[in-house]
């Protein structure tokens, strides 16, 4: 079918071959391959800019609650937990 957007070529290795088997089982029977990767490259984007947005956000809190003036733990212990964690005196 003509389309004024580009065409990506997609090699349809085993791996891609077993993604579209297990991803064609939960959709419509009949949904045309192309539809199926176009559909599976949309969500497989918003994941992994939401697997980034989290990470950003877990070293954003780690570095508040380290830089914290009470970081919910005693810097004493911390400062001496090598000696207290192997019992010497």
């Amino acid at each position: 079918m003509p389309t004024a957007h580009d065409r990506i070529p997609v090699t349809k290795d085993p791996a891609l071959a077993e993604a579209l088997d297990r991803a064609g089982a939960l959709v419509k029977p009949g949904t045309p391959t192309a539809r199926l990767v176009h559909d599976l490259a949309i969500r497989g984007a918003q994941a992994l800019v939401e697997d980034h947005q989290r990470d950003a956000e877990a070293i954003e809190r780690l570095v508040r609650r380290s830089t914290s003036t009470d970081p919910g733990y005693d810097r004493d212990v911390l400062a001496d937990i090598e000696r207290l964690g192997w019992g010497q005196p």
